[in-house]
């Protein structure tokens, strides 16, 4: 499959799994999607305001991945809500940096994906100190409009602070995309390199 085509709205299959999957977001060389569900005849994420009362973590695989073993099933464009809810202009990287801790640091010298979060407010996911994720606290924009870098590390800090040990093992810092909670983008808490991304590292 031509990583040209990935786009949200793109519905490509796996070989060995006959359900088709559906592009929700498609950031950079990260692909996040829904999956078709036989018993519901229709995707999992289809009902959006079922989805704005829980907690949903998106399906998350490597464009490589997708360009070397999927094929191509169809173009499902998602609808103006769709795009409302599950937002595929937010990146998967908020916040990413090899040389700052969650503990100190000089947020100057961060490497972000974009200096500007364009969402009013969401939710950050911390990580406990097994390193498993701990219910997501809702933030707010200083300015009800947008975060930036600095705002986003500031309150990411705070509420990662309070799960911070001397048994805490991550190495840098990086906020990424999980999903949404409450009809809200959430972001999950972690290292400089991604939960997917040290999970497929040999």
């Amino acid at each position: 499959m031509d990583l040209s085509q990935l786009e949200p709205g793109t519905v490509f299959r796996f070989p060995h799994d006959e359900r088709p999957l559906r592009v929700l977001v498609h950031d950079s060389n990260i692909v996040m999607y829904d999956c078709w569900w036989p018993h519901l005849d229709g995707w999992g994420l289809a009902d959006l305001e079922q989805i704005k009362r829980k907690r949903i973590t998106y399906y998350v695989t490597a464009a490589s991945t997708v360009a070397d073993q999927a094929a191509l099933v169809r173009s499902d464009p998602l609808s103006d809500d769709e795009r409302t809810v599950h937002r595929p202009d937010l990146p998967f990287v908020a916040v990413q940096a090899t040389d700052l801790t969650w503990s100190s640091g000089d947020p100057a010298r961060l490497v972000a994906a974009d200096s500007r979060l364009q969402v009013p407010q969401l939710y950050l996911l911390p990580f406990g100190p097994g390193g498993g994720t701990k219910p997501g606290i809702r933030v707010s924009a200083d300015n009800g409009s947008f975060f930036t870098t600095d705002e986003l590390l500031r309150k990411a800090r705070a509420v990662q602070a309070e799960h911070l040990n001397k048994a805490t093992a991550v190495d840098g810092i990086g906020i990424y995309r999980s999903g949404l909670q409450r009809g809200l983008p959430a972001f999950y808490l972690w290292g400089a390199e991604s939960r997917l991304h040290r999970g497929t590292r040999h």
